[in-house]
Formats: C-alpha cells, sequence, structure tokens
C-alpha cells in the first residue's frame, strides 16, 4: 500500500503541463535578498578576514575559509536557481518549472486547502519592515506538505528576457491568490464529488468523515445515515444537520459543556452544527460546497 501510495504521489508530481490546458498567466521568480546575501556576505567575510594567506594556515583559519567558501558557492547555486525560474498557470493545473525541466506541476484538484498569511519581517527596532509579502501555501492532498508561493517574489513575466522583466514588470503574482483559490475550490469540490459518486467513496474533512450515505464524526459511536437527516441547512456561519437521537450517535466523543468540540457543536435539537472556526477561506468554500449538494440531494428541508 504504501509504494502505491509513494506511486500514486510521484504521479501527481510529474504531472505533464501538456495536460493543464491553456496558459493563464506566466512569472518569473525574482531572486530574494536572502539568497543575494547567501551569496555576498560569505565571499566578502572570506576576502575581507581570511583571503587566501601567504603560508600555511592555522586549522581554525582553514575552517572559516571553507565554510565562508562553502556558503558562497550554495547561495550561487540558490540565486542561479531563481533566476532560472518560472512558475504557469494553465487553466487545470499549476507548473513550476527551470530553462530545462519541470520541478513540480499539479492539478487544481491536487491541492486540498489554500492558506494565505501576511508575514512582516523588522530588523532590529526599524519601523519600516525590510520584508512585507502575501504569502500562499498549497497544501497537496497528496501528503507531499505545501507549495510555498511569496506573491513579491514572482513577477509577471513580459517575454523580454531577465532584466527587462525586473524593470518593466507590470506586477507579480499575489492579485492572482484570489483566482487561484476560486480554481482550487471549484476542482476540489468536481474530485470529492465524483469520489462520493463512487460506490464505498468518501472524502475527509478532519474530525468529519462523508460518505455517500453517511456522516461520520472522528470520535463519534455511531455514523450519521443521510436518509435518516430531517434537515440539512448550509448558511454563511455554519452547516445544521438535524437527525434523531443525535447525542446518542456522538457517545464516545468529550464535548463541553455547551456541546462544543474544535470546530463543530452538538446542539440539544438533536442538530449537529459544523461552524467556521479553524477553517480557512478555501477549506470552508470546499465543505460548504460539498454540503450543499448534498442538501441539494436529499429529500428533506433543506437549503
Amino acid at each position: 500500500m504504501a509504494d502505491q501510495d509513494k506511486r500514486s504521489g510521484e504521479q501527481r508530481r510529474t504531472v505533464d503541463p501538456a495536460e493543464l490546458g491553456p496558459v493563464l498567466a506566466r512569472y518569473r521568480e525574482r531572486p530574494t535578498m536572502g539568497k543575494l546575501a547567501l551569496t555576498v556576505v560569505p565571499a566578502a567575510a572570506f576576502l575581507l578576514f581570511g583571503g587566501i594567506p601567504d603560508s600555511m594556515p592555522g586549522t581554525g583559519h582553514l575552517i572559516f575559509d571553507v565554510i565562508c567558501l562553502l556558503l558562497s558557492v550554495w547561495g550561487v547555486y540558490e540565486l542561479t536557481h531563481s533566476l532560472a525560474s518560472w512558475l504557469i498557470l494553465h487553466e487545470d493545473g499549476i507548473v513550476y518549472r527551470g530553462r530545462r525541466k519541470v520541478r513540480w506541476a499539479h492539478r487544481w484538484e491536487d491541492f486540498k486547502d489554500v492558506v494565505l498569511s501576511h508575514e512582516v519581517t523588522y530588523l532590529g527596532g526599524s519601523s519600516r519592515p525590510i520584508s512585507d509579502k502575501i504569502v500562499a501555501r498549497l497544501w497537496t492532498a497528496t501528503g507531499q506538505g505545501a507549495r510555498e508561493l511569496s506573491g513579491n517574489y514572482f513577477l509577471t513575466d513580459v517575454g523580454a528576457g531577465l532584466l527587462r522583466t525586473f524593470l518593466r514588470s507590470p506586477g507579480n503574482l499575489t492579485p492572482m491568490f484570489g483566482e487561484i483559490i476560486d480554481r482550487v475550490v471549484a476542482a476540489r469540490v468536481r474530485h470529492d464529488m465524483r469520489e462520493l459518486a463512487l460506490e464505498g467513496g468518501k472524502v475527509r474533512y478532519d474530525p468529519f468523515e462523508i460518505g455517500g450515505t453517511y456522516l461520520h464524526v472522528k470520535g463519534a459511536a455511531d455514523e450519521i445515515p443521510w436518509d435518516e437527516v430531517t434537515r440539512l441547512t448550509v448558511d454563511e456561519e455554519q452547516v445544521a444537520i438535524t437527525i434523531p437521537h443525535l447525542r446518542r450517535r456522538m457517545e464516545g466523543i468529550k464535548l463541553k459543556a455547551d456541546g462544543r468540540r474544535e470546530n463543530y457543536r452538538v446542539g440539544g435539537d438533536n442538530t449537529l452544527y459544523i461552524e467556521t472556526k479553524g477553517l480557512s477561506n478555501c477549506r470552508k468554500a470546499i465543505i460548504w460546497s460539498v454540503m450543499s449538494h448534498i442538501a441539494d440531494s436529499l429529500d428533506t428541508e433543506s437549503h
């Protein structure tokens, strides 16, 4: 099973860009100041404090020189890596590539969540940040972790070479984050609904597991069969699922006095309330959309 999962992950990691449809936008990676510093500072330290000695250096001097040179070489590699890197958004996926090979490529449906964060870095007591950026972390559904994209570090490729891109680029990746989230949501919802249509198909939105015929809360004694649900409503702030004997079905879960646990609540009216706490906008949109499709398919008081 582990080998099968590994092969599946590898296939997803190496999606053929030709299968991802038309190109929506193309960006060139901009080297970070950190990579530039990693290249310049160790080399400057080597020349200022070490340099090429006239005689056989001592052990400490030699170690210092080697460390400086290794760090500088690593910085050159990282700098070159960035200067020859592109991020390409397609109709059906995203590709990060170098001059000669694809470093990774995913379909939009390969992501289960997109989390945006505003990251500001200050130096010392300065009131002006040395770094102010929006970072998008695209979490894969295949267990490969997150693909991290910093909006400021990808400039719109004007198609006229490296220098002109930096001098004339009209924008960066940040304004596209909203569209990336929308595409991930739409693709993931289609993927999950296809999965639920299969016999025995199920999807997990921790701590919930949804199957074609049931919903199960992690730790609960029993499943919640969809055909016994009397009401399912999807509102802006919560999803409400009403079913007889809900408390009995939820035995095994330690609830707070008000019936809360993590991002859901068990009400005294036999209703399970799924709330937005802890969910990103992307994750919420996926879960809410899937629950809306299920609500539309049930012969209950649902909307």
